[in-house]
């Protein structure tokens, strides 16, 4: 394989990862702003996904240059192919981040009453958290056997966000039933859960990508 060739797919490896821990240090900060009232720190991991689909795009068109110039085989191939996946996968978890962020500046600034749902609020998406974790450590994992465990872990955290989703989606029906005059903001932030509970769905996405690079095979998602 060109010594050219090598750098480019570790620059393609580098930005997919950059974006990851973009994407994960995002969303961490939106779990403590809600855990805090801060409305700052939610306004700036917002800030900080806003440039996530050009760097897509900048990833996007490294591997379609790659692909053209070097016609990667085998192996190569699944790993391009993988990057480029994992990237989209990446880029729509960044769209629930920030709806997730947009959502706490609206529940800690707004009228209705959040506290009831705020304990299984915070267990729901420090699970979630815990699932997207594992699947950048997935991107970064080299043999077949890391990837098994962080499948393992994924799995794990995925059933738990199920659960708790379930619990939450009941006290949030249960609320607009107390107060229905804030039927309205209820609704919107049942919405912002439905796509946080996305986000543990593309993480074993994403660990997958990283398993069909390492180890081939047919790629069902």
């Amino acid at each position: 394989m060109l010594q050219n060739y090598k750098e480019i797919l570790e620059k393609s490896r580098k930005r997919v990862l950059d974006l990851a821990n973009d994407v994960l240090k995002a969303y961490g900060m939106s779990i403590e702003a809600f855990k805090t009232c801060d409305i700052q720190m939610a306004s700036k991991a917002r800030a900080m996904l806003k440039n996530a689909h050009e760097i897509n795009s900048k990833i996007d068109n490294e591997i379609i240059k790659t692909l053209a110039l070097f016609s990667p085989e085998a192996r190569d191939l699944r790993v391009v192919i993988a990057h480029l996946k994992i990237a989209s996968e990446l880029t729509r978890i960044s769209d629930y981040v920030r709806t997730y962020a947009k959502n706490v500046k609206m529940s800690i600034s707004g009228d209705f009453e959040i506290e009831g749902l705020k304990d299984d609020t915070i267990s729901f998406n420090q699970s979630t958290y815990k699932s997207l974790k594992a699947a950048v450590h997935a991107i970064e994992a080299d043999s077949e056997e890391s990837l098994e465990n962080i499948y393992r872990v994924v799995n794990v955290e995925v059933s738990k966000c199920d659960d708790i989703y379930s619990i939450l989606e009941q006290n949030i029906v249960q609320q607009i039933c107390i107060t229905p005059e804030s039927a309205r903001d209820f609704i919107y932030f049942h919405k912002s859960m439905r796509k946080v509970e996305r986000i543990s769905d593309r993480s074993v996405n994403i660990v997958k990508l990283a398993y069909f690079a390492q180890k081939g095979g047919k790629l069902k998602l």
